[in-house]
C-alpha cells in the first residue's frame, strides 16, 4: 500500500519534483509504502531541531523512469559518452525502466526515496544539485577531498548528517547519489541478506 507523505509529519516536506519539472506519469505527490514512511518518521526523531526533510521523489511510474531514462541517457550522449561507458554511467546514476513487478526498478516499488533537508531558510546547500550526475554527487566527494573550504565543510556535514540518520532506522544509500536511499527494495535486500523484497507497484492507488 502507498501513502501520500506531505501531511505525515511536521518535519517533513513534500517537493515532488518530477511532477514540477512536468516528466509523464508524475504525481503531484510523494507517495512510499506505509513500512518506508514509518521509517522515515522514526528517521525525523534523530534531524538536530530546526532540520526536516523534503521528500524529492518516491514511488515513480514506469512512465516517468522511462521519461529519465531517455533524458538521461541524451544527456551523456551529448557530452560524447558512447557504447558501453554510456552503458555504464547510465546503470550508475538511472534504473532500466521494468513492468516487471517481480524485478522492478527500486522506486517503482515504492522503497526507494530522494531527499534532502532543510531550515527555516530553505533547502540547505549539499554541494551538488538533486540529480546532478557526476562524482561530485558521490555521498563521501567531500569527505575524501583535501583542504576543505569553511562552505565545503558545512557540504560535508549536511551529507554525513542525512545519511547517518536514514542508515541507522534500516535504509541503505546510494554511493553514487547522496539523495538517494532504500529500504525493502531487492538491493536492500541483498544487503541485509534477506529473501524477500517489495514487488514493483505499476498503479499508485493500488499494487
Amino acid at each position: 500500500m502507498l501513502i501520500p507523505v506531505s501531511k505525515s509529519s511536521e518535519k517533513i516536506q513534500a517537493y515532488p519534483y518530477y511532477y514540477h519539472m512536468g516528466l509523464p506519469g508524475a504525481e503531484n505527490e510523494c507517495y512510499l509504502r506505509e513500512e518506508v514512511l514509518e521509517k522515515l518518521l522514526e528517521a525525523t526523531q534523530r534531524l538536530p531541531e530546526g532540520i526536516s526533510f523534503v521528500i524529492l521523489d518516491g514511488w515513480r511510474s514506469y512512465e516517468t523512469q522511462s521519461a529519465i531514462y531517455e533524458q538521461t541517457k541524451l544527456e551523456l550522449m551529448n557530452k560524447g559518452i558512447t557504447g558501453q561507458n554510456l552503458e555504464q554511467e547510465l546503470y550508475k546514476y538511472v534504473a532500466t525502466p521494468s513492468t516487471d513487478i517481480s524485478n522492478p526498478s527500486p522506486h517503482l516499488t515504492g522503497g526507494a526515496i530522494d531527499l534532502t533537508l532543510a531550515n527555516q531558510n530553505g533547502w540547505l546547500p549539499m554541494g551538488s544539485e538533486f540529480d546532478e550526475f557526476n562524482e561530485r554527487s558521490r555521498t563521501d566527494w567531500f569527505e575524501n577531498k583535501v583542504n576543505l573550504s569553511n562552505e565545503e565543510i558545512e557540504f560535508s556535514n549536511s551529507r554525513k548528517l542525512l545519511t547517518t540518520v536514514m542508515l541507522d532506522v534500516g535504509f541503505i544509500s546510494n554511493a553514487d547519489e547522496w539523495w538517494h536511499f532504500e529500504y525493502g527494495t531487492k538491493y536492500w535486500a541483498r544487503e541485509n541478506g534477506r529473501q524477500k523484497y517489495y514487488k514493483g507497484i505499476l498503479r499508485w492507488k493500488s499494487e
